[in-house]
């Protein structure tokens, strides 16, 4: 089993510079060549034809101006950039509930990758040696030796027609050793929501943090459009992790090395 060392799996492409794009102050009139790290992958499979894909979430990171000498934050306001990939479709752009700047840069716009990322490629690096860690205290001690744990969750969908395998680095681990217990807390993977009707399965796929304390039952907690109110009724909409699911599903943790 190929297990992704996150460490260094990563995505490329390059961006060419758009002339109609009048931003100011504006990045240097040139192509750039993006890489970014891999935060977790998913596979895809249609159970009924045995096809499968797989997606990528990238590393978030912020907006800038490139390669400017005065200034490189923006600041209208500073916002985070995030993306979703495969070999066939992307969504990536800024995390809001709406961009009004740039619709182009809307992360809920799916887009043809031959088209708008024709040198796109993913960058993937496999651990040398896996081994899955069965029992709890094989995680703990795992943990304890500062190994690098790597989780895959399986998800089946309700009618059947569909299981995602889902893959990502386990970034907070908790334990209590006398009682040979712990409990995942981690993030952000891709969380598929089966009820969303897409036509596209990358229209499906959500941020989202998961916990849990045993091998059976998870709990996903997602970024979605989420409404906050104050004490004087007064509301804002923005995008926050709110929206939590527990679900069956089949988990295995690796110990990995080189």
């Amino acid at each position: 089993m190929e297990i992704c060392d996150y460490g260094i799996s990563s995505i490329s492409w390059t961006a060419k510079h758009d002339p109609t794009d009048t931003r100011k102050p504006g990045h240097m009139p040139w192509d750039n060549t993006i890489r970014i790290l891999i935060d977790s992958r998913c596979e895809i499979v249609d159970k009924q034809t045995g096809a499968s894909e797989w997606y990528y979430l990238i590393t978030p990171c912020r907006t800038e101006w490139m390669y400017r000498d005065d200034m490189l934050w923006k600041n209208d306001p500073n916002l985070e950039f995030v993306g979703i990939y495969s070999s066939n479709h992307y969504r990536h752009g800024h995390v809001q509930v709406q961009d009004k700047l740039r619709p182009q840069q809307d992360l809920s716009v799916t887009k043809n990758i031959a088209v708008g990322l024709p040198d796109f490629h993913p960058n993937l690096s496999f651990y040398n040696n896996t081994t899955e860690l069965i029992d709890d205290n094989d995680v703990i001690k795992a943990t304890l030796d500062l190994q690098p744990i790597i989780a895959t969750t399986q998800i089946q969908s309700l009618d059947g027609k569909t299981q995602v395998n889902i893959e990502y680095p386990i970034k907070t681990m908790n334990f209590v050793e006398e009682k040979n217990r712990f409990q995942v807390d981690t993030g952000p993977i891709l969380f598929p929501d089966f009820n969303l009707e897409a036509k596209q399965d990358i229209d499906k796929l959500q941020l989202a943090f998961v916990c849990y304390n045993n091998r059976n039952i998870a709990e996903f907690v997602s970024r979605v459009p989420t409404v906050i109110e104050n004490n004087t009724g007064d509301s804002i909409e923005s995008m926050e992790y709110s929206n939590i699911k527990r679900l069956n599903v089949s988990t295995k943790l690796f110990g990995c090395t080189n």
